[in-house]
């Protein structure tokens, strides 16, 4: 099997680092070297976004948007970290996020097609082999998150939620063009949802 470059894509509490270890493990057992990765990264600029995530440090909505712009470059292009060198060592990629997060998550705070224009050249550079949206009602979404007890980030409430899943269906629908996107109900069980995935994996191959 060539080197893949899939993405997971979701909101918070859809389940993305449960499916993402689960497809590390299926591809690993099947002999398949696996890369994991996550937007925003653990590069520098990676790290500056997680503390206006947090709440640390505060920051204009446009200045978060360019940020994560740019530790995207970052995260394609890293000598040793970067999602080209990985899957040029023959390493199938699996993300949590990429530019569709850009474009649900930012555009309540500034223009899509500028946000959209800030991501071309990810989009140009590297295009996923095959995007999943793991699709969940907010309401679950918040339900999940409030059950792991952790103190909430910036975009974790049910309104904010909704408007994500919304953005995020716009954004396929208006910056996908060409891709290869699968929205999975991400409402089932984690194994179901593992099925599904691996359906459309192995359609991809085949072809």
């Amino acid at each position: 099997m060539n080197p893949l470059f899939i993405v997971i894509e979701g909101l918070d509490g859809s389940g993305k680092t449960t499916q993402i270890d689960m497809l590390r493990d299926r591809l690993q057992g099947m002999g398949q070297a696996c890369h994991l990765t996550a937007e925003p990264t653990e590069l520098p600029t990676g790290k500056l976004i997680r503390s206006i995530l947090q709440h640390e440090i505060e920051a204009d909505p446009r200045t978060v948007a360019a940020l994560f712009a740019a530790d995207r470059i970052e995260h394609l292009h890293h000598p040793t970290e970067g999602m080209l060198h990985q899957l040029a060592e023959g390493y199938h990629v699996i993300a949590s996020r990429y530019y569709f997060s850009s474009l649900a998550y930012q555009s309540e705070f500034a223009d899509p097609g500028w946000i959209a224009s800030l991501n071309m050249l990810a989009k140009r550079t590297l295009p996923a082999d095959i995007t999943f949206f793991l699709d969940l009602e907010p309401a679950i979404s918040m339900e999940r998150i409030e059950a792991r007890g952790a103190a909430t980030e910036l975009f974790e409430t049910q309104e904010k939620l909704a408007h994500v899943r919304e953005s995020f269906h716009l954004a396929f629908e208006h910056f996908g063009d060409g891709e290869n996107i699968h929205i999975i109900d991400a409402s089932t069980d984690p194994v179901s949802i593992s099925e599904a995935i691996w359906s459309v994996i192995e359609d991809h191959t085949a072809d």
